[in-house]
């Protein structure tokens, strides 16, 4: 199974939708994924991210499904309203400048900047729900790996947004996401590509094939 996760256009984030610029980058990222052969599209269920997946899923005739949980991730503090804090981009930045090192696996979860807020449980509730959609195509986690139950070689497409994204990639990767934050920004219509092979009953690992190709916009 291949897993494509496509980044929306430009955004006006005060309009949850993509600006002209945005318009001309998913017209191009549409024309330039024209020929894919495209089983399953998904989408998050924020403008942004419909508004790209409209131009790109007309080029598959495709009818794109809307996934909640693949919108943009929450952070903000405890007890607070979202986005009453600095963006994990942000923090992750700032505690490199600050400290000079990062921490090691997934020990980031219990530094101060991280403890209190709301990211980590909603990163762990996406997480649980990806599991279950990939269970559902065949492929369960077993031990941060994937046992083949059904192995299929459909081509799947997730629409939706660079935080999601790289919650999602890190978790397939194994990567923590503080360590996948502080070396890998996902641009604006950049696509990336993901893939689980193997025989049914076995224990394999997901593969990273393509990151945040963006030549569409060359």
């Amino acid at each position: 199974m291949n897993i494509y996760f496509i980044r929306h256009g430009d955004p006006d984030y005060a309009t949850d939708s993509i600006t002209e610029k945005g318009k001309v980058q998913a017209e191009k990222l549409a024309e330039y994924l024209k020929d894919w052969k495209v089983d399953e599209v998904y989408q998050s269920p924020m403008g942004r991210a419909k508004q790209t997946a409209a131009y790109v899923s007309s080029k598959w005739n495709k009818e794109p499904v809307t996934l909640d949980w693949l919108s943009e991730i929450v952070w903000g503090n405890k007890g607070g309203k979202p986005y009453d804090s600095l963006s994990p981009w942000q923090l992750v930045d700032a505690f490199i400048e600050k400290n000079k090192n990062y921490p090691l696996d997934e020990s980031w979860k219990e530094l101060p900047e991280f403890k209190d807020n709301i990211l980590v449980s909603d990163m762990e509730a996406r997480i649980k729900s990806f599991d279950g959609f990939l269970k559902e195509q065949g492929y369960e986690r077993t031990n941060n790996l994937y046992t083949v139950n059904a192995p299929n070689d459909k081509n799947i497409v997730f629409v939706c947004h660079g935080g999601i994204s790289t919650v999602l990639m890190s978790h397939l990767l194994n990567i923590p996401f503080f360590q996948f934050t502080a070396h890998i920004g996902l641009g604006v219509t950049s696509f990336s590509k993901l893939r689980i092979s193997g025989e049914k009953g076995e224990v394999v690992q997901a593969k990273l094939d393509l990151l945040n190709d963006r030549c569409h916009l060359s």
